[in-house]
């Protein structure tokens, strides 16, 4: 049985390759998959994360986003070397406000937080104090409990900066890499220039050329001209569509 081919297959498949060239879907993953991954951090209350860690964070999201926008306007005022179309950028734009809006909400949750740590340290610290009224041992227990949490707060503190660490140096490999795409682009367009117009002087000397033996031989040898003339052009036309 012969399986039916579509057009429309074709069309998904192309589509679908160009976007995993595409460095911006990279980034743009990599971005969403950091946004989930804070927002689970933020919303499961665990403590081994500290809220300094986590605005930066988000902080660092921000500014990822913020490149991203710069290179889609990069992208816009070159529409022809990158291919892009009016809705694909309307998609990105959209993309970037809705992120810049989950960062924006994660933020707020961040303070929140934030807020609720400071009033339970100054509840902590006035609870510490009327243990101190209670005895020596007391104070001294309280003190190692205290030096236990906050030895936990900077292991936290290590690994989450061990993330942002990696997480940046992600980013910097995926910018260099659309560094290289685009001057490789610049490259390719510019050969492409300097084909088009060496086809298009020899085409030139070969219509000169055409138009003076037209002039010297008669209606007889103008027709032999004709014929070799038309040879050489599907020639040319040839070797320039190799070229390209």
């Amino acid at each position: 049985m012969i399986e039916s081919h579509s057009p429309f297959d074709d069309a998904h498949s192309t589509m679908a390759d160009a976007r995993a060239r595409d460095p911006y879907y990279v980034v743009r993953d990599d971005i969403n998959r950091a946004i989930t991954d804070a927002r689970a951090r933020v919303t499961s209350g665990a403590t081994t994360t500290t809220t300094s860690v986590l605005k930066e964070d988000a902080e660092a999201l921000e500014w990822e986003i913020d490149e991203l926008a710069r290179s889609i306007d990069t992208a816009e005022r070159d529409r022809t070397r990158f291919k892009l179309d009016d809705e694909e950028i309307r998609a990105r734009r959209r993309w970037v406000e809705q992120s810049r809006g989950k960062v924006r909400e994660l933020m707020e949750v961040i303070d929140a937080r934030a807020r609720r740590e400071s009033n339970a340290a100054a509840l902590a610290a006035t609870s510490a104090s009327a243990m101190a009224t209670r005895g020596h041992d007391g104070h001294a227990a309280s003190e190692a409990g205290f030096d236990d949490h906050q030895q936990l707060l900077v292991r936290g503190q290590d690994h989450d900066l061990d993330d942002i660490s990696e997480s940046i140096t992600r980013i910097g490999q995926v910018g260099l890499t659309i560094g290289e795409e685009l001057a490789s682009q610049s490259r390719m367009l510019e050969e492409l220039d300097d084909d088009v117009s060496g086809v298009n002087a020899r085409l030139a000397a070969a219509q000169r050329k055409m138009e003076t033996v037209l002039k010297q031989a008669g209606i007889r040898g103008q027709l032999c001209v004709i014929l070799f003339l038309t040879v050489i052009l599907v020639i040319l036309f040839y070797v320039a569509v190799g070229n390209a």
